[in-house]
Parts: C-alpha cells; sequence; structure tokens
C-alpha cells in the first residue's frame, strides 16, 4: 500500500469516526480528513477548500464555509420543514432507459444481412468513451459499463456566483450505444467538483483535466482487474480442456 492509499484511508477512517463524536471533536477529526486528503491531492493552481460540514474538497464555499452540496441540502430540508414554503421541484432526473429505436436503414440492413455499416457505427459508438484495451474490452460488448466525467454551469445555492460543476456520470453500452444508467460505486475523484465560473480559464481547464484523469484512472483499474479475471477463467477453461482430451486419449488407448 502506498503513503497516498493509506492518506486516503485514514481520511475516510476519521471522517467516519466524526460522525459519532461531539460537534467540537467531528470538526477536529473533519479538518485532519481534510488535511489528509489535500497532502495527496498536491499544490494546484485552483482554489482547493473544504467544506466545514461534509469536508469534502471544493472549489467554492458559501456561507458558513460550506460547499454547494451541503448548502443545497439544507435549502431543501428548509423548504420541507417550512409549511409555507415554495413549490419543490422533485422530479426524478434518473436518466430515461428507453431505449432509442433504430432507423429504418438500420433494421433492413440488419435483415439483408449486411452489417459492413451497422459494425463500423458500432466500433464508433464504442471508442466514444472506451479506449480498446486500456479502459474497456477492445470490441465493444452489450452490457459493459464504464465511468465518464461531464461538466456543465448552475447557479450556486446562495448569492450570485455562476458554478462550474463537475460531475461523474455511469454509461451502459446497450444495442449499439450508450445509455446512461444509475449505477453504485465509481470513481470518487479527489479533485474539486465546484468552482467559481469567474476563475481564470486556465485554471478551470487544468482542474477539468485533473477530474478527467482521475475518472479515466479508475476505468482503467477497474478494466485491468476484470481482464485479469476473464483470461484466469480462459486459462482454467483451457487447462479443463486439455485435461478431458489428455484422459479421453488415454481411455481410447485401453480400448
Amino acid at each position: 500500500m502506498g503513503d497516498d492509499e493509506a492518506r486516503l484511508i485514514r481520511a475516510d477512517a476519521l471522517q467516519d469516526e466524526a460522525r459519532t463524536e461531539t460537534l467540537a471533536r467531528a470538526r477536529e477529526l473533519g479538518a485532519e480528513a481534510a488535511r489528509l486528503r489535500m497532502e495527496v491531492l498536491g499544490p494546484k493552481p485552483y482554489p482547493v477548500l473544504a467544506c466545514s460540514e461534509c469536508w469534502q474538497l471544493t472549489g467554492w464555499l458559501g456561507s458558513g464555509e460550506r460547499c454547494d452540496v451541503c448548502l443545497a441540502s439544507a435549502q431543501r430540508e428548509a423548504a420541507f420543514a417550512d409549511p409555507h414554503g415554495s413549490f419543490l421541484n422533485l422530479e426524478d432526473e434518473a436518466p430515461n432507459d428507453e431505449r432509442p429505436k433504430a432507423p429504418a436503414w438500420k433494421r433492413w440492413a440488419t435483415r439483408l444481412g449486411i452489417r459492413g455499416p451497422l459494425d463500423r457505427e458500432r466500433e464508433a459508438a464504442w471508442n466514444q468513451r472506451v479506449d480498446p484495451d486500456s479502459t474497456g474490452p477492445p470490441r465493444p460488448e452489450d452490457g459493459f459499463v464504464i465511468f465518464d466525467a461531464s461538466r456543465g454551469e448552475w447557479p450556486a445555492p446562495e448569492g450570485d456566483d455562476l458554478l462550474v460543476r463537475f460531475a461523474t456520470l455511469a454509461y451502459r453500452f446497450e444495442r449499439d450505444c450508450w445509455q446512461r444508467i444509475i449505477a453504485a460505486g465509481g470513481p470518487t475523484p479527489l479533485t474539486p467538483h465546484a468552482f467559481p465560473a469567474s476563475l481564470p480559464m486556465e485554471q478551470l481547464a487544468e482542474a477539468w483535466s485533473d477530474y478527467v484523469g482521475e475518472v479515466q484512472a479508475y476505468n482503467a483499474a477497474s478494466w485491468a482487474g476484470e481482464a485479469d479475471a476473464r483470461e484466469a477463467v480462459r486459462q482454467q477453461a483451457k487447462a479443463r480442456a486439455e485435461a478431458q482430451e489428455e484422459q479421453s486419449g488415454t481411455s481410447k488407448l485401453l480400448d
């Protein structure tokens, strides 16, 4: 285990411990957890701050030195508690899992057995999110899940700031295209996910590059583990087949 990994494990342990402590002690533990994460992230040209409530790293803080996630959560709780509060839009933002219907030319090509154009389009769709043999299989596989980074701009939960926010989304490859899904787990980049849009472009660009790099590193590590597991299964199957063939040959010699 490397030093950085040990620091991150220690930071998570401190944050778990903080949930069961008094407020003063919890703040001490949370601050130490944030300090360890900052050490792992290292010096950056963009702001790296710590939320006083969740102690996660962020590039923007509002009132009470809280991040956008904690402030938005507090506002929702306050709105629920207020019997005269305004209407909250609670529409499910989960992706629509409806699969797009293939164009007519694709359906006809499939019926006629003309696979060339379809295969090329399938490969192109696959390569939009997968670096073959690096972050996923060399060829398209239905059911394969990968994580990708996205970015956008949203108003800050308070004040007049506009925030640039990064997020990690999960996609599953199905029927020649990627479908956005809700998936457990996934990467948790150390790079802050929110910054003021007023930051210099160079800082925002480097933060985005760091965030994407962490997501890609997670995908590469996940695929490396899965590829090793697949190879182990293949070798076991090969060994069984060779053993069965050898037994069959021995049996024939005894006939």
